[in-house]
């Protein structure tokens, strides 16, 4: 419980939603339920691998034997369910997975990672059965001939936007790059990006740098972008997809960092003191206002103890001075409130190129610790900003609800609620869809052609719901232009339920 709190005095990255309703139940979704053989241990993974119509489920466990367990289903149209295409044994010594871009024919593949190898998976056709062939051999930081976890993660990306799945992967003293030509070959390319090291009383610890994908030098290409201390590092692609092996330099503010404060220490290699702190940590840049150049998003923490602090976000907006991508030293718009802000997410609620922001707003102070120990939940809200016609976000929230969250203290579990922004109706507007309770599902629909953006009053529908089903996978998974949700059961739920995956198709 101790470190559930700590957790939120430092990123406080807890962020929900909760609406009331007034309506009658309604199908809002089709339920399906895909039993396993295994415990699902990780969120359900949406992939478009197979030729069949449709996106599959990449379904990640362990079993009784503790062995570990990655299996593939699609949805079968003729007899309404999933069935399962393939089932495979991970070994030891592998480390993540992950899928690539959609290709020419656009499907997606999937990818094993361990110490030296990436292994593509080529699906059963005919009478071959599936199998896992070679991608690429490659060097990382993950050395080791056993994995202690295995885990998604990013190291397949379409780097320079040629529409072929690309390697990425940190190394200690280098980012290795393996970039795809149109004849099936990588080419390997070593970028002077070292990783963060971190030395304590009797370990070192490496960390992966944060990268970001934008085209900084406006030559219609995506560069390789790195933050340090008041400027950015932009390796720029050239014309033969390669990148710089010398970065530009883009001066940001100077208070302005890549990475949270608790995470920097002074030169005594003592933490920072939280007496005093105020840090700018970048949270992402992309362009946020549609105007085509890319835009800063930052954290602005400022505090005078442990439980004295503030959390804004600041947005910097790019701007071309003489041809060159430019960065004021004041932010362009903020995201403010009198409580403390967290969990930054965007969205585009109606696809017209400017990115709406929902953020969580929470009090922390002494009663509020006790009141939460006493009662096993805490409250906090959510408040979805939008921009207005001069790229300014309002002081008042497109729409601001509390929600409560529960935890336990004997188990040490918790229950985030669903929260989702997507089109559940087919609309291209993005609607709210949340569970109430453990029994209930509730959508609020957007209404683009009215004044106000949602509607009064919710759908909802009797679903028995994960205890903890925030990190539900979202995605079309039948083609009908409506987003479907996918989830799974965790160790707050009971032990027969760990082997189910729920699947809600829109209606």
């Amino acid at each position: 419980m101790a470190n559930f709190f700590c957790h939120i005095l430092l990123s406080g990255s807890l962020g929900l939603l909760a609406f009331p309703a007034y309506a009658k139940y309604t199908e809002i979704f089709s339920s399906h339920q895909i039993d396993l053989s295994f415990n699902v241990n990780q969120p359900v993974l949406i992939a478009d691998l197979l030729p069949q119509a449709g996106a599959e489920l990449v379904v990640v466990g362990v079993d009784d034997k503790q062995q570990r367990i990655l299996a593939i289903y699609f949805f079968d149209t003729q007899s309404n369910t999933f069935i399962q295409q393939d089932k495979i044994k991970i070994a030891d010594n592998v480390f993540a997975y992950d899928v690539g871009e959609p290709q020419q024919n656009g499907l997606q593949r999937l990818y094993l990672l361990d110490k030296a190898t990436v292994h593509r998976y080529v699906p059963a056709h005919l009478s071959h059965k599936s199998a896992w062939v070679q991608a690429e051999s490659v060097s990382s930081m993950y050395l080791g001939d056993k994995a202690g976890s295995f885990r998604e993660m990013d190291f397949i990306q379409d780097i320079n936007n040629d529409g072929l799945d690309d390697i990425i992967l940190p190394h200690f003293e280098q980012l290795n790059l393996w970039l795809s030509d149109c004849c099936g070959a990588r080419h390997a390319q070593n970028l002077p990006i070292a990783a963060r090291i971190e030395m304590n009383q009797s370990s070192v610890s490496y960390d992966d740098q944060e990268l970001y994908f934008q085209d900084m030098d406006l030559d219609g290409k995506t560069d390789l972008v790195t933050v340090e201390q008041g400027q950015l590092s932009v390796f720029a692609q050239n014309e033969n997809r390669q990148f710089s092996l010398t970065p530009i330099k883009i001066k940001i503010d100077k208070s302005i960092y890549a990475v949270d404060w608790w995470e920097m220490k002074d030169l005594n290699g003592q933490e920072m003191d939280q007496s005093d702190i105020q840090h700018r940590v970048v949270r992402e840049i992309d362009d946020f206002n549609g105007d085509g150049l890319p835009d800063i998003a930052v954290q602005f923490t400022k505090s005078s103890g442990v439980l004295d602090k503030t959390i804004d976000f600041e947005f910097f907006y790019g701007a071309l001075n003489e041809g060159q991508l430019t960065y004021s030293e004041q932010a362009s718009t903020s995201v403010t409130s009198e409580e403390t802000l967290s969990n930054l997410t965007f969205l585009d609620r109606d696809m017209d190129g400017k990115q709406e922001v929902s953020v969580s707003s929470f009090d922390i102070g002494i009663s509020q610790i006790v009141g939460a120990f006493l009662s096993g939940s805490i409250d906090q809200d959510v408040l979805i900003f939008s921009m207005d016609e001069n790229d300014q976000f309002g002081k008042k929230p497109l729409v601001s609800q509390e929600v409560e969250i529960t935890f336990s203290l004997s188990s040490g579990t918790q229950g985030q609620p669903l929260v989702k922004m997507i089109d559940i109706n087919g609309d291209a507007v993005k609607d709210i869809v949340y569970s109430d309770g453990e029994d209930l599902i509730r959508a609020l629909l957007a209404t683009p052609d009215q004044k106000k953006p949602y509607a009064k009053r919710s759908l909802r529908q009797k679903i028995s719901m994960p205890t903890n089903p925030y990190n539900a996978a979202t995605e079309d998974l039948n083609g009908d232009g409506k987003t479907d949700l996918v989830l799974h059961h965790g160790r707050a739920d009971s032990s027969e339920l760990l082997k189910r995956v729920l699947v809600l198709m829109a209606n």
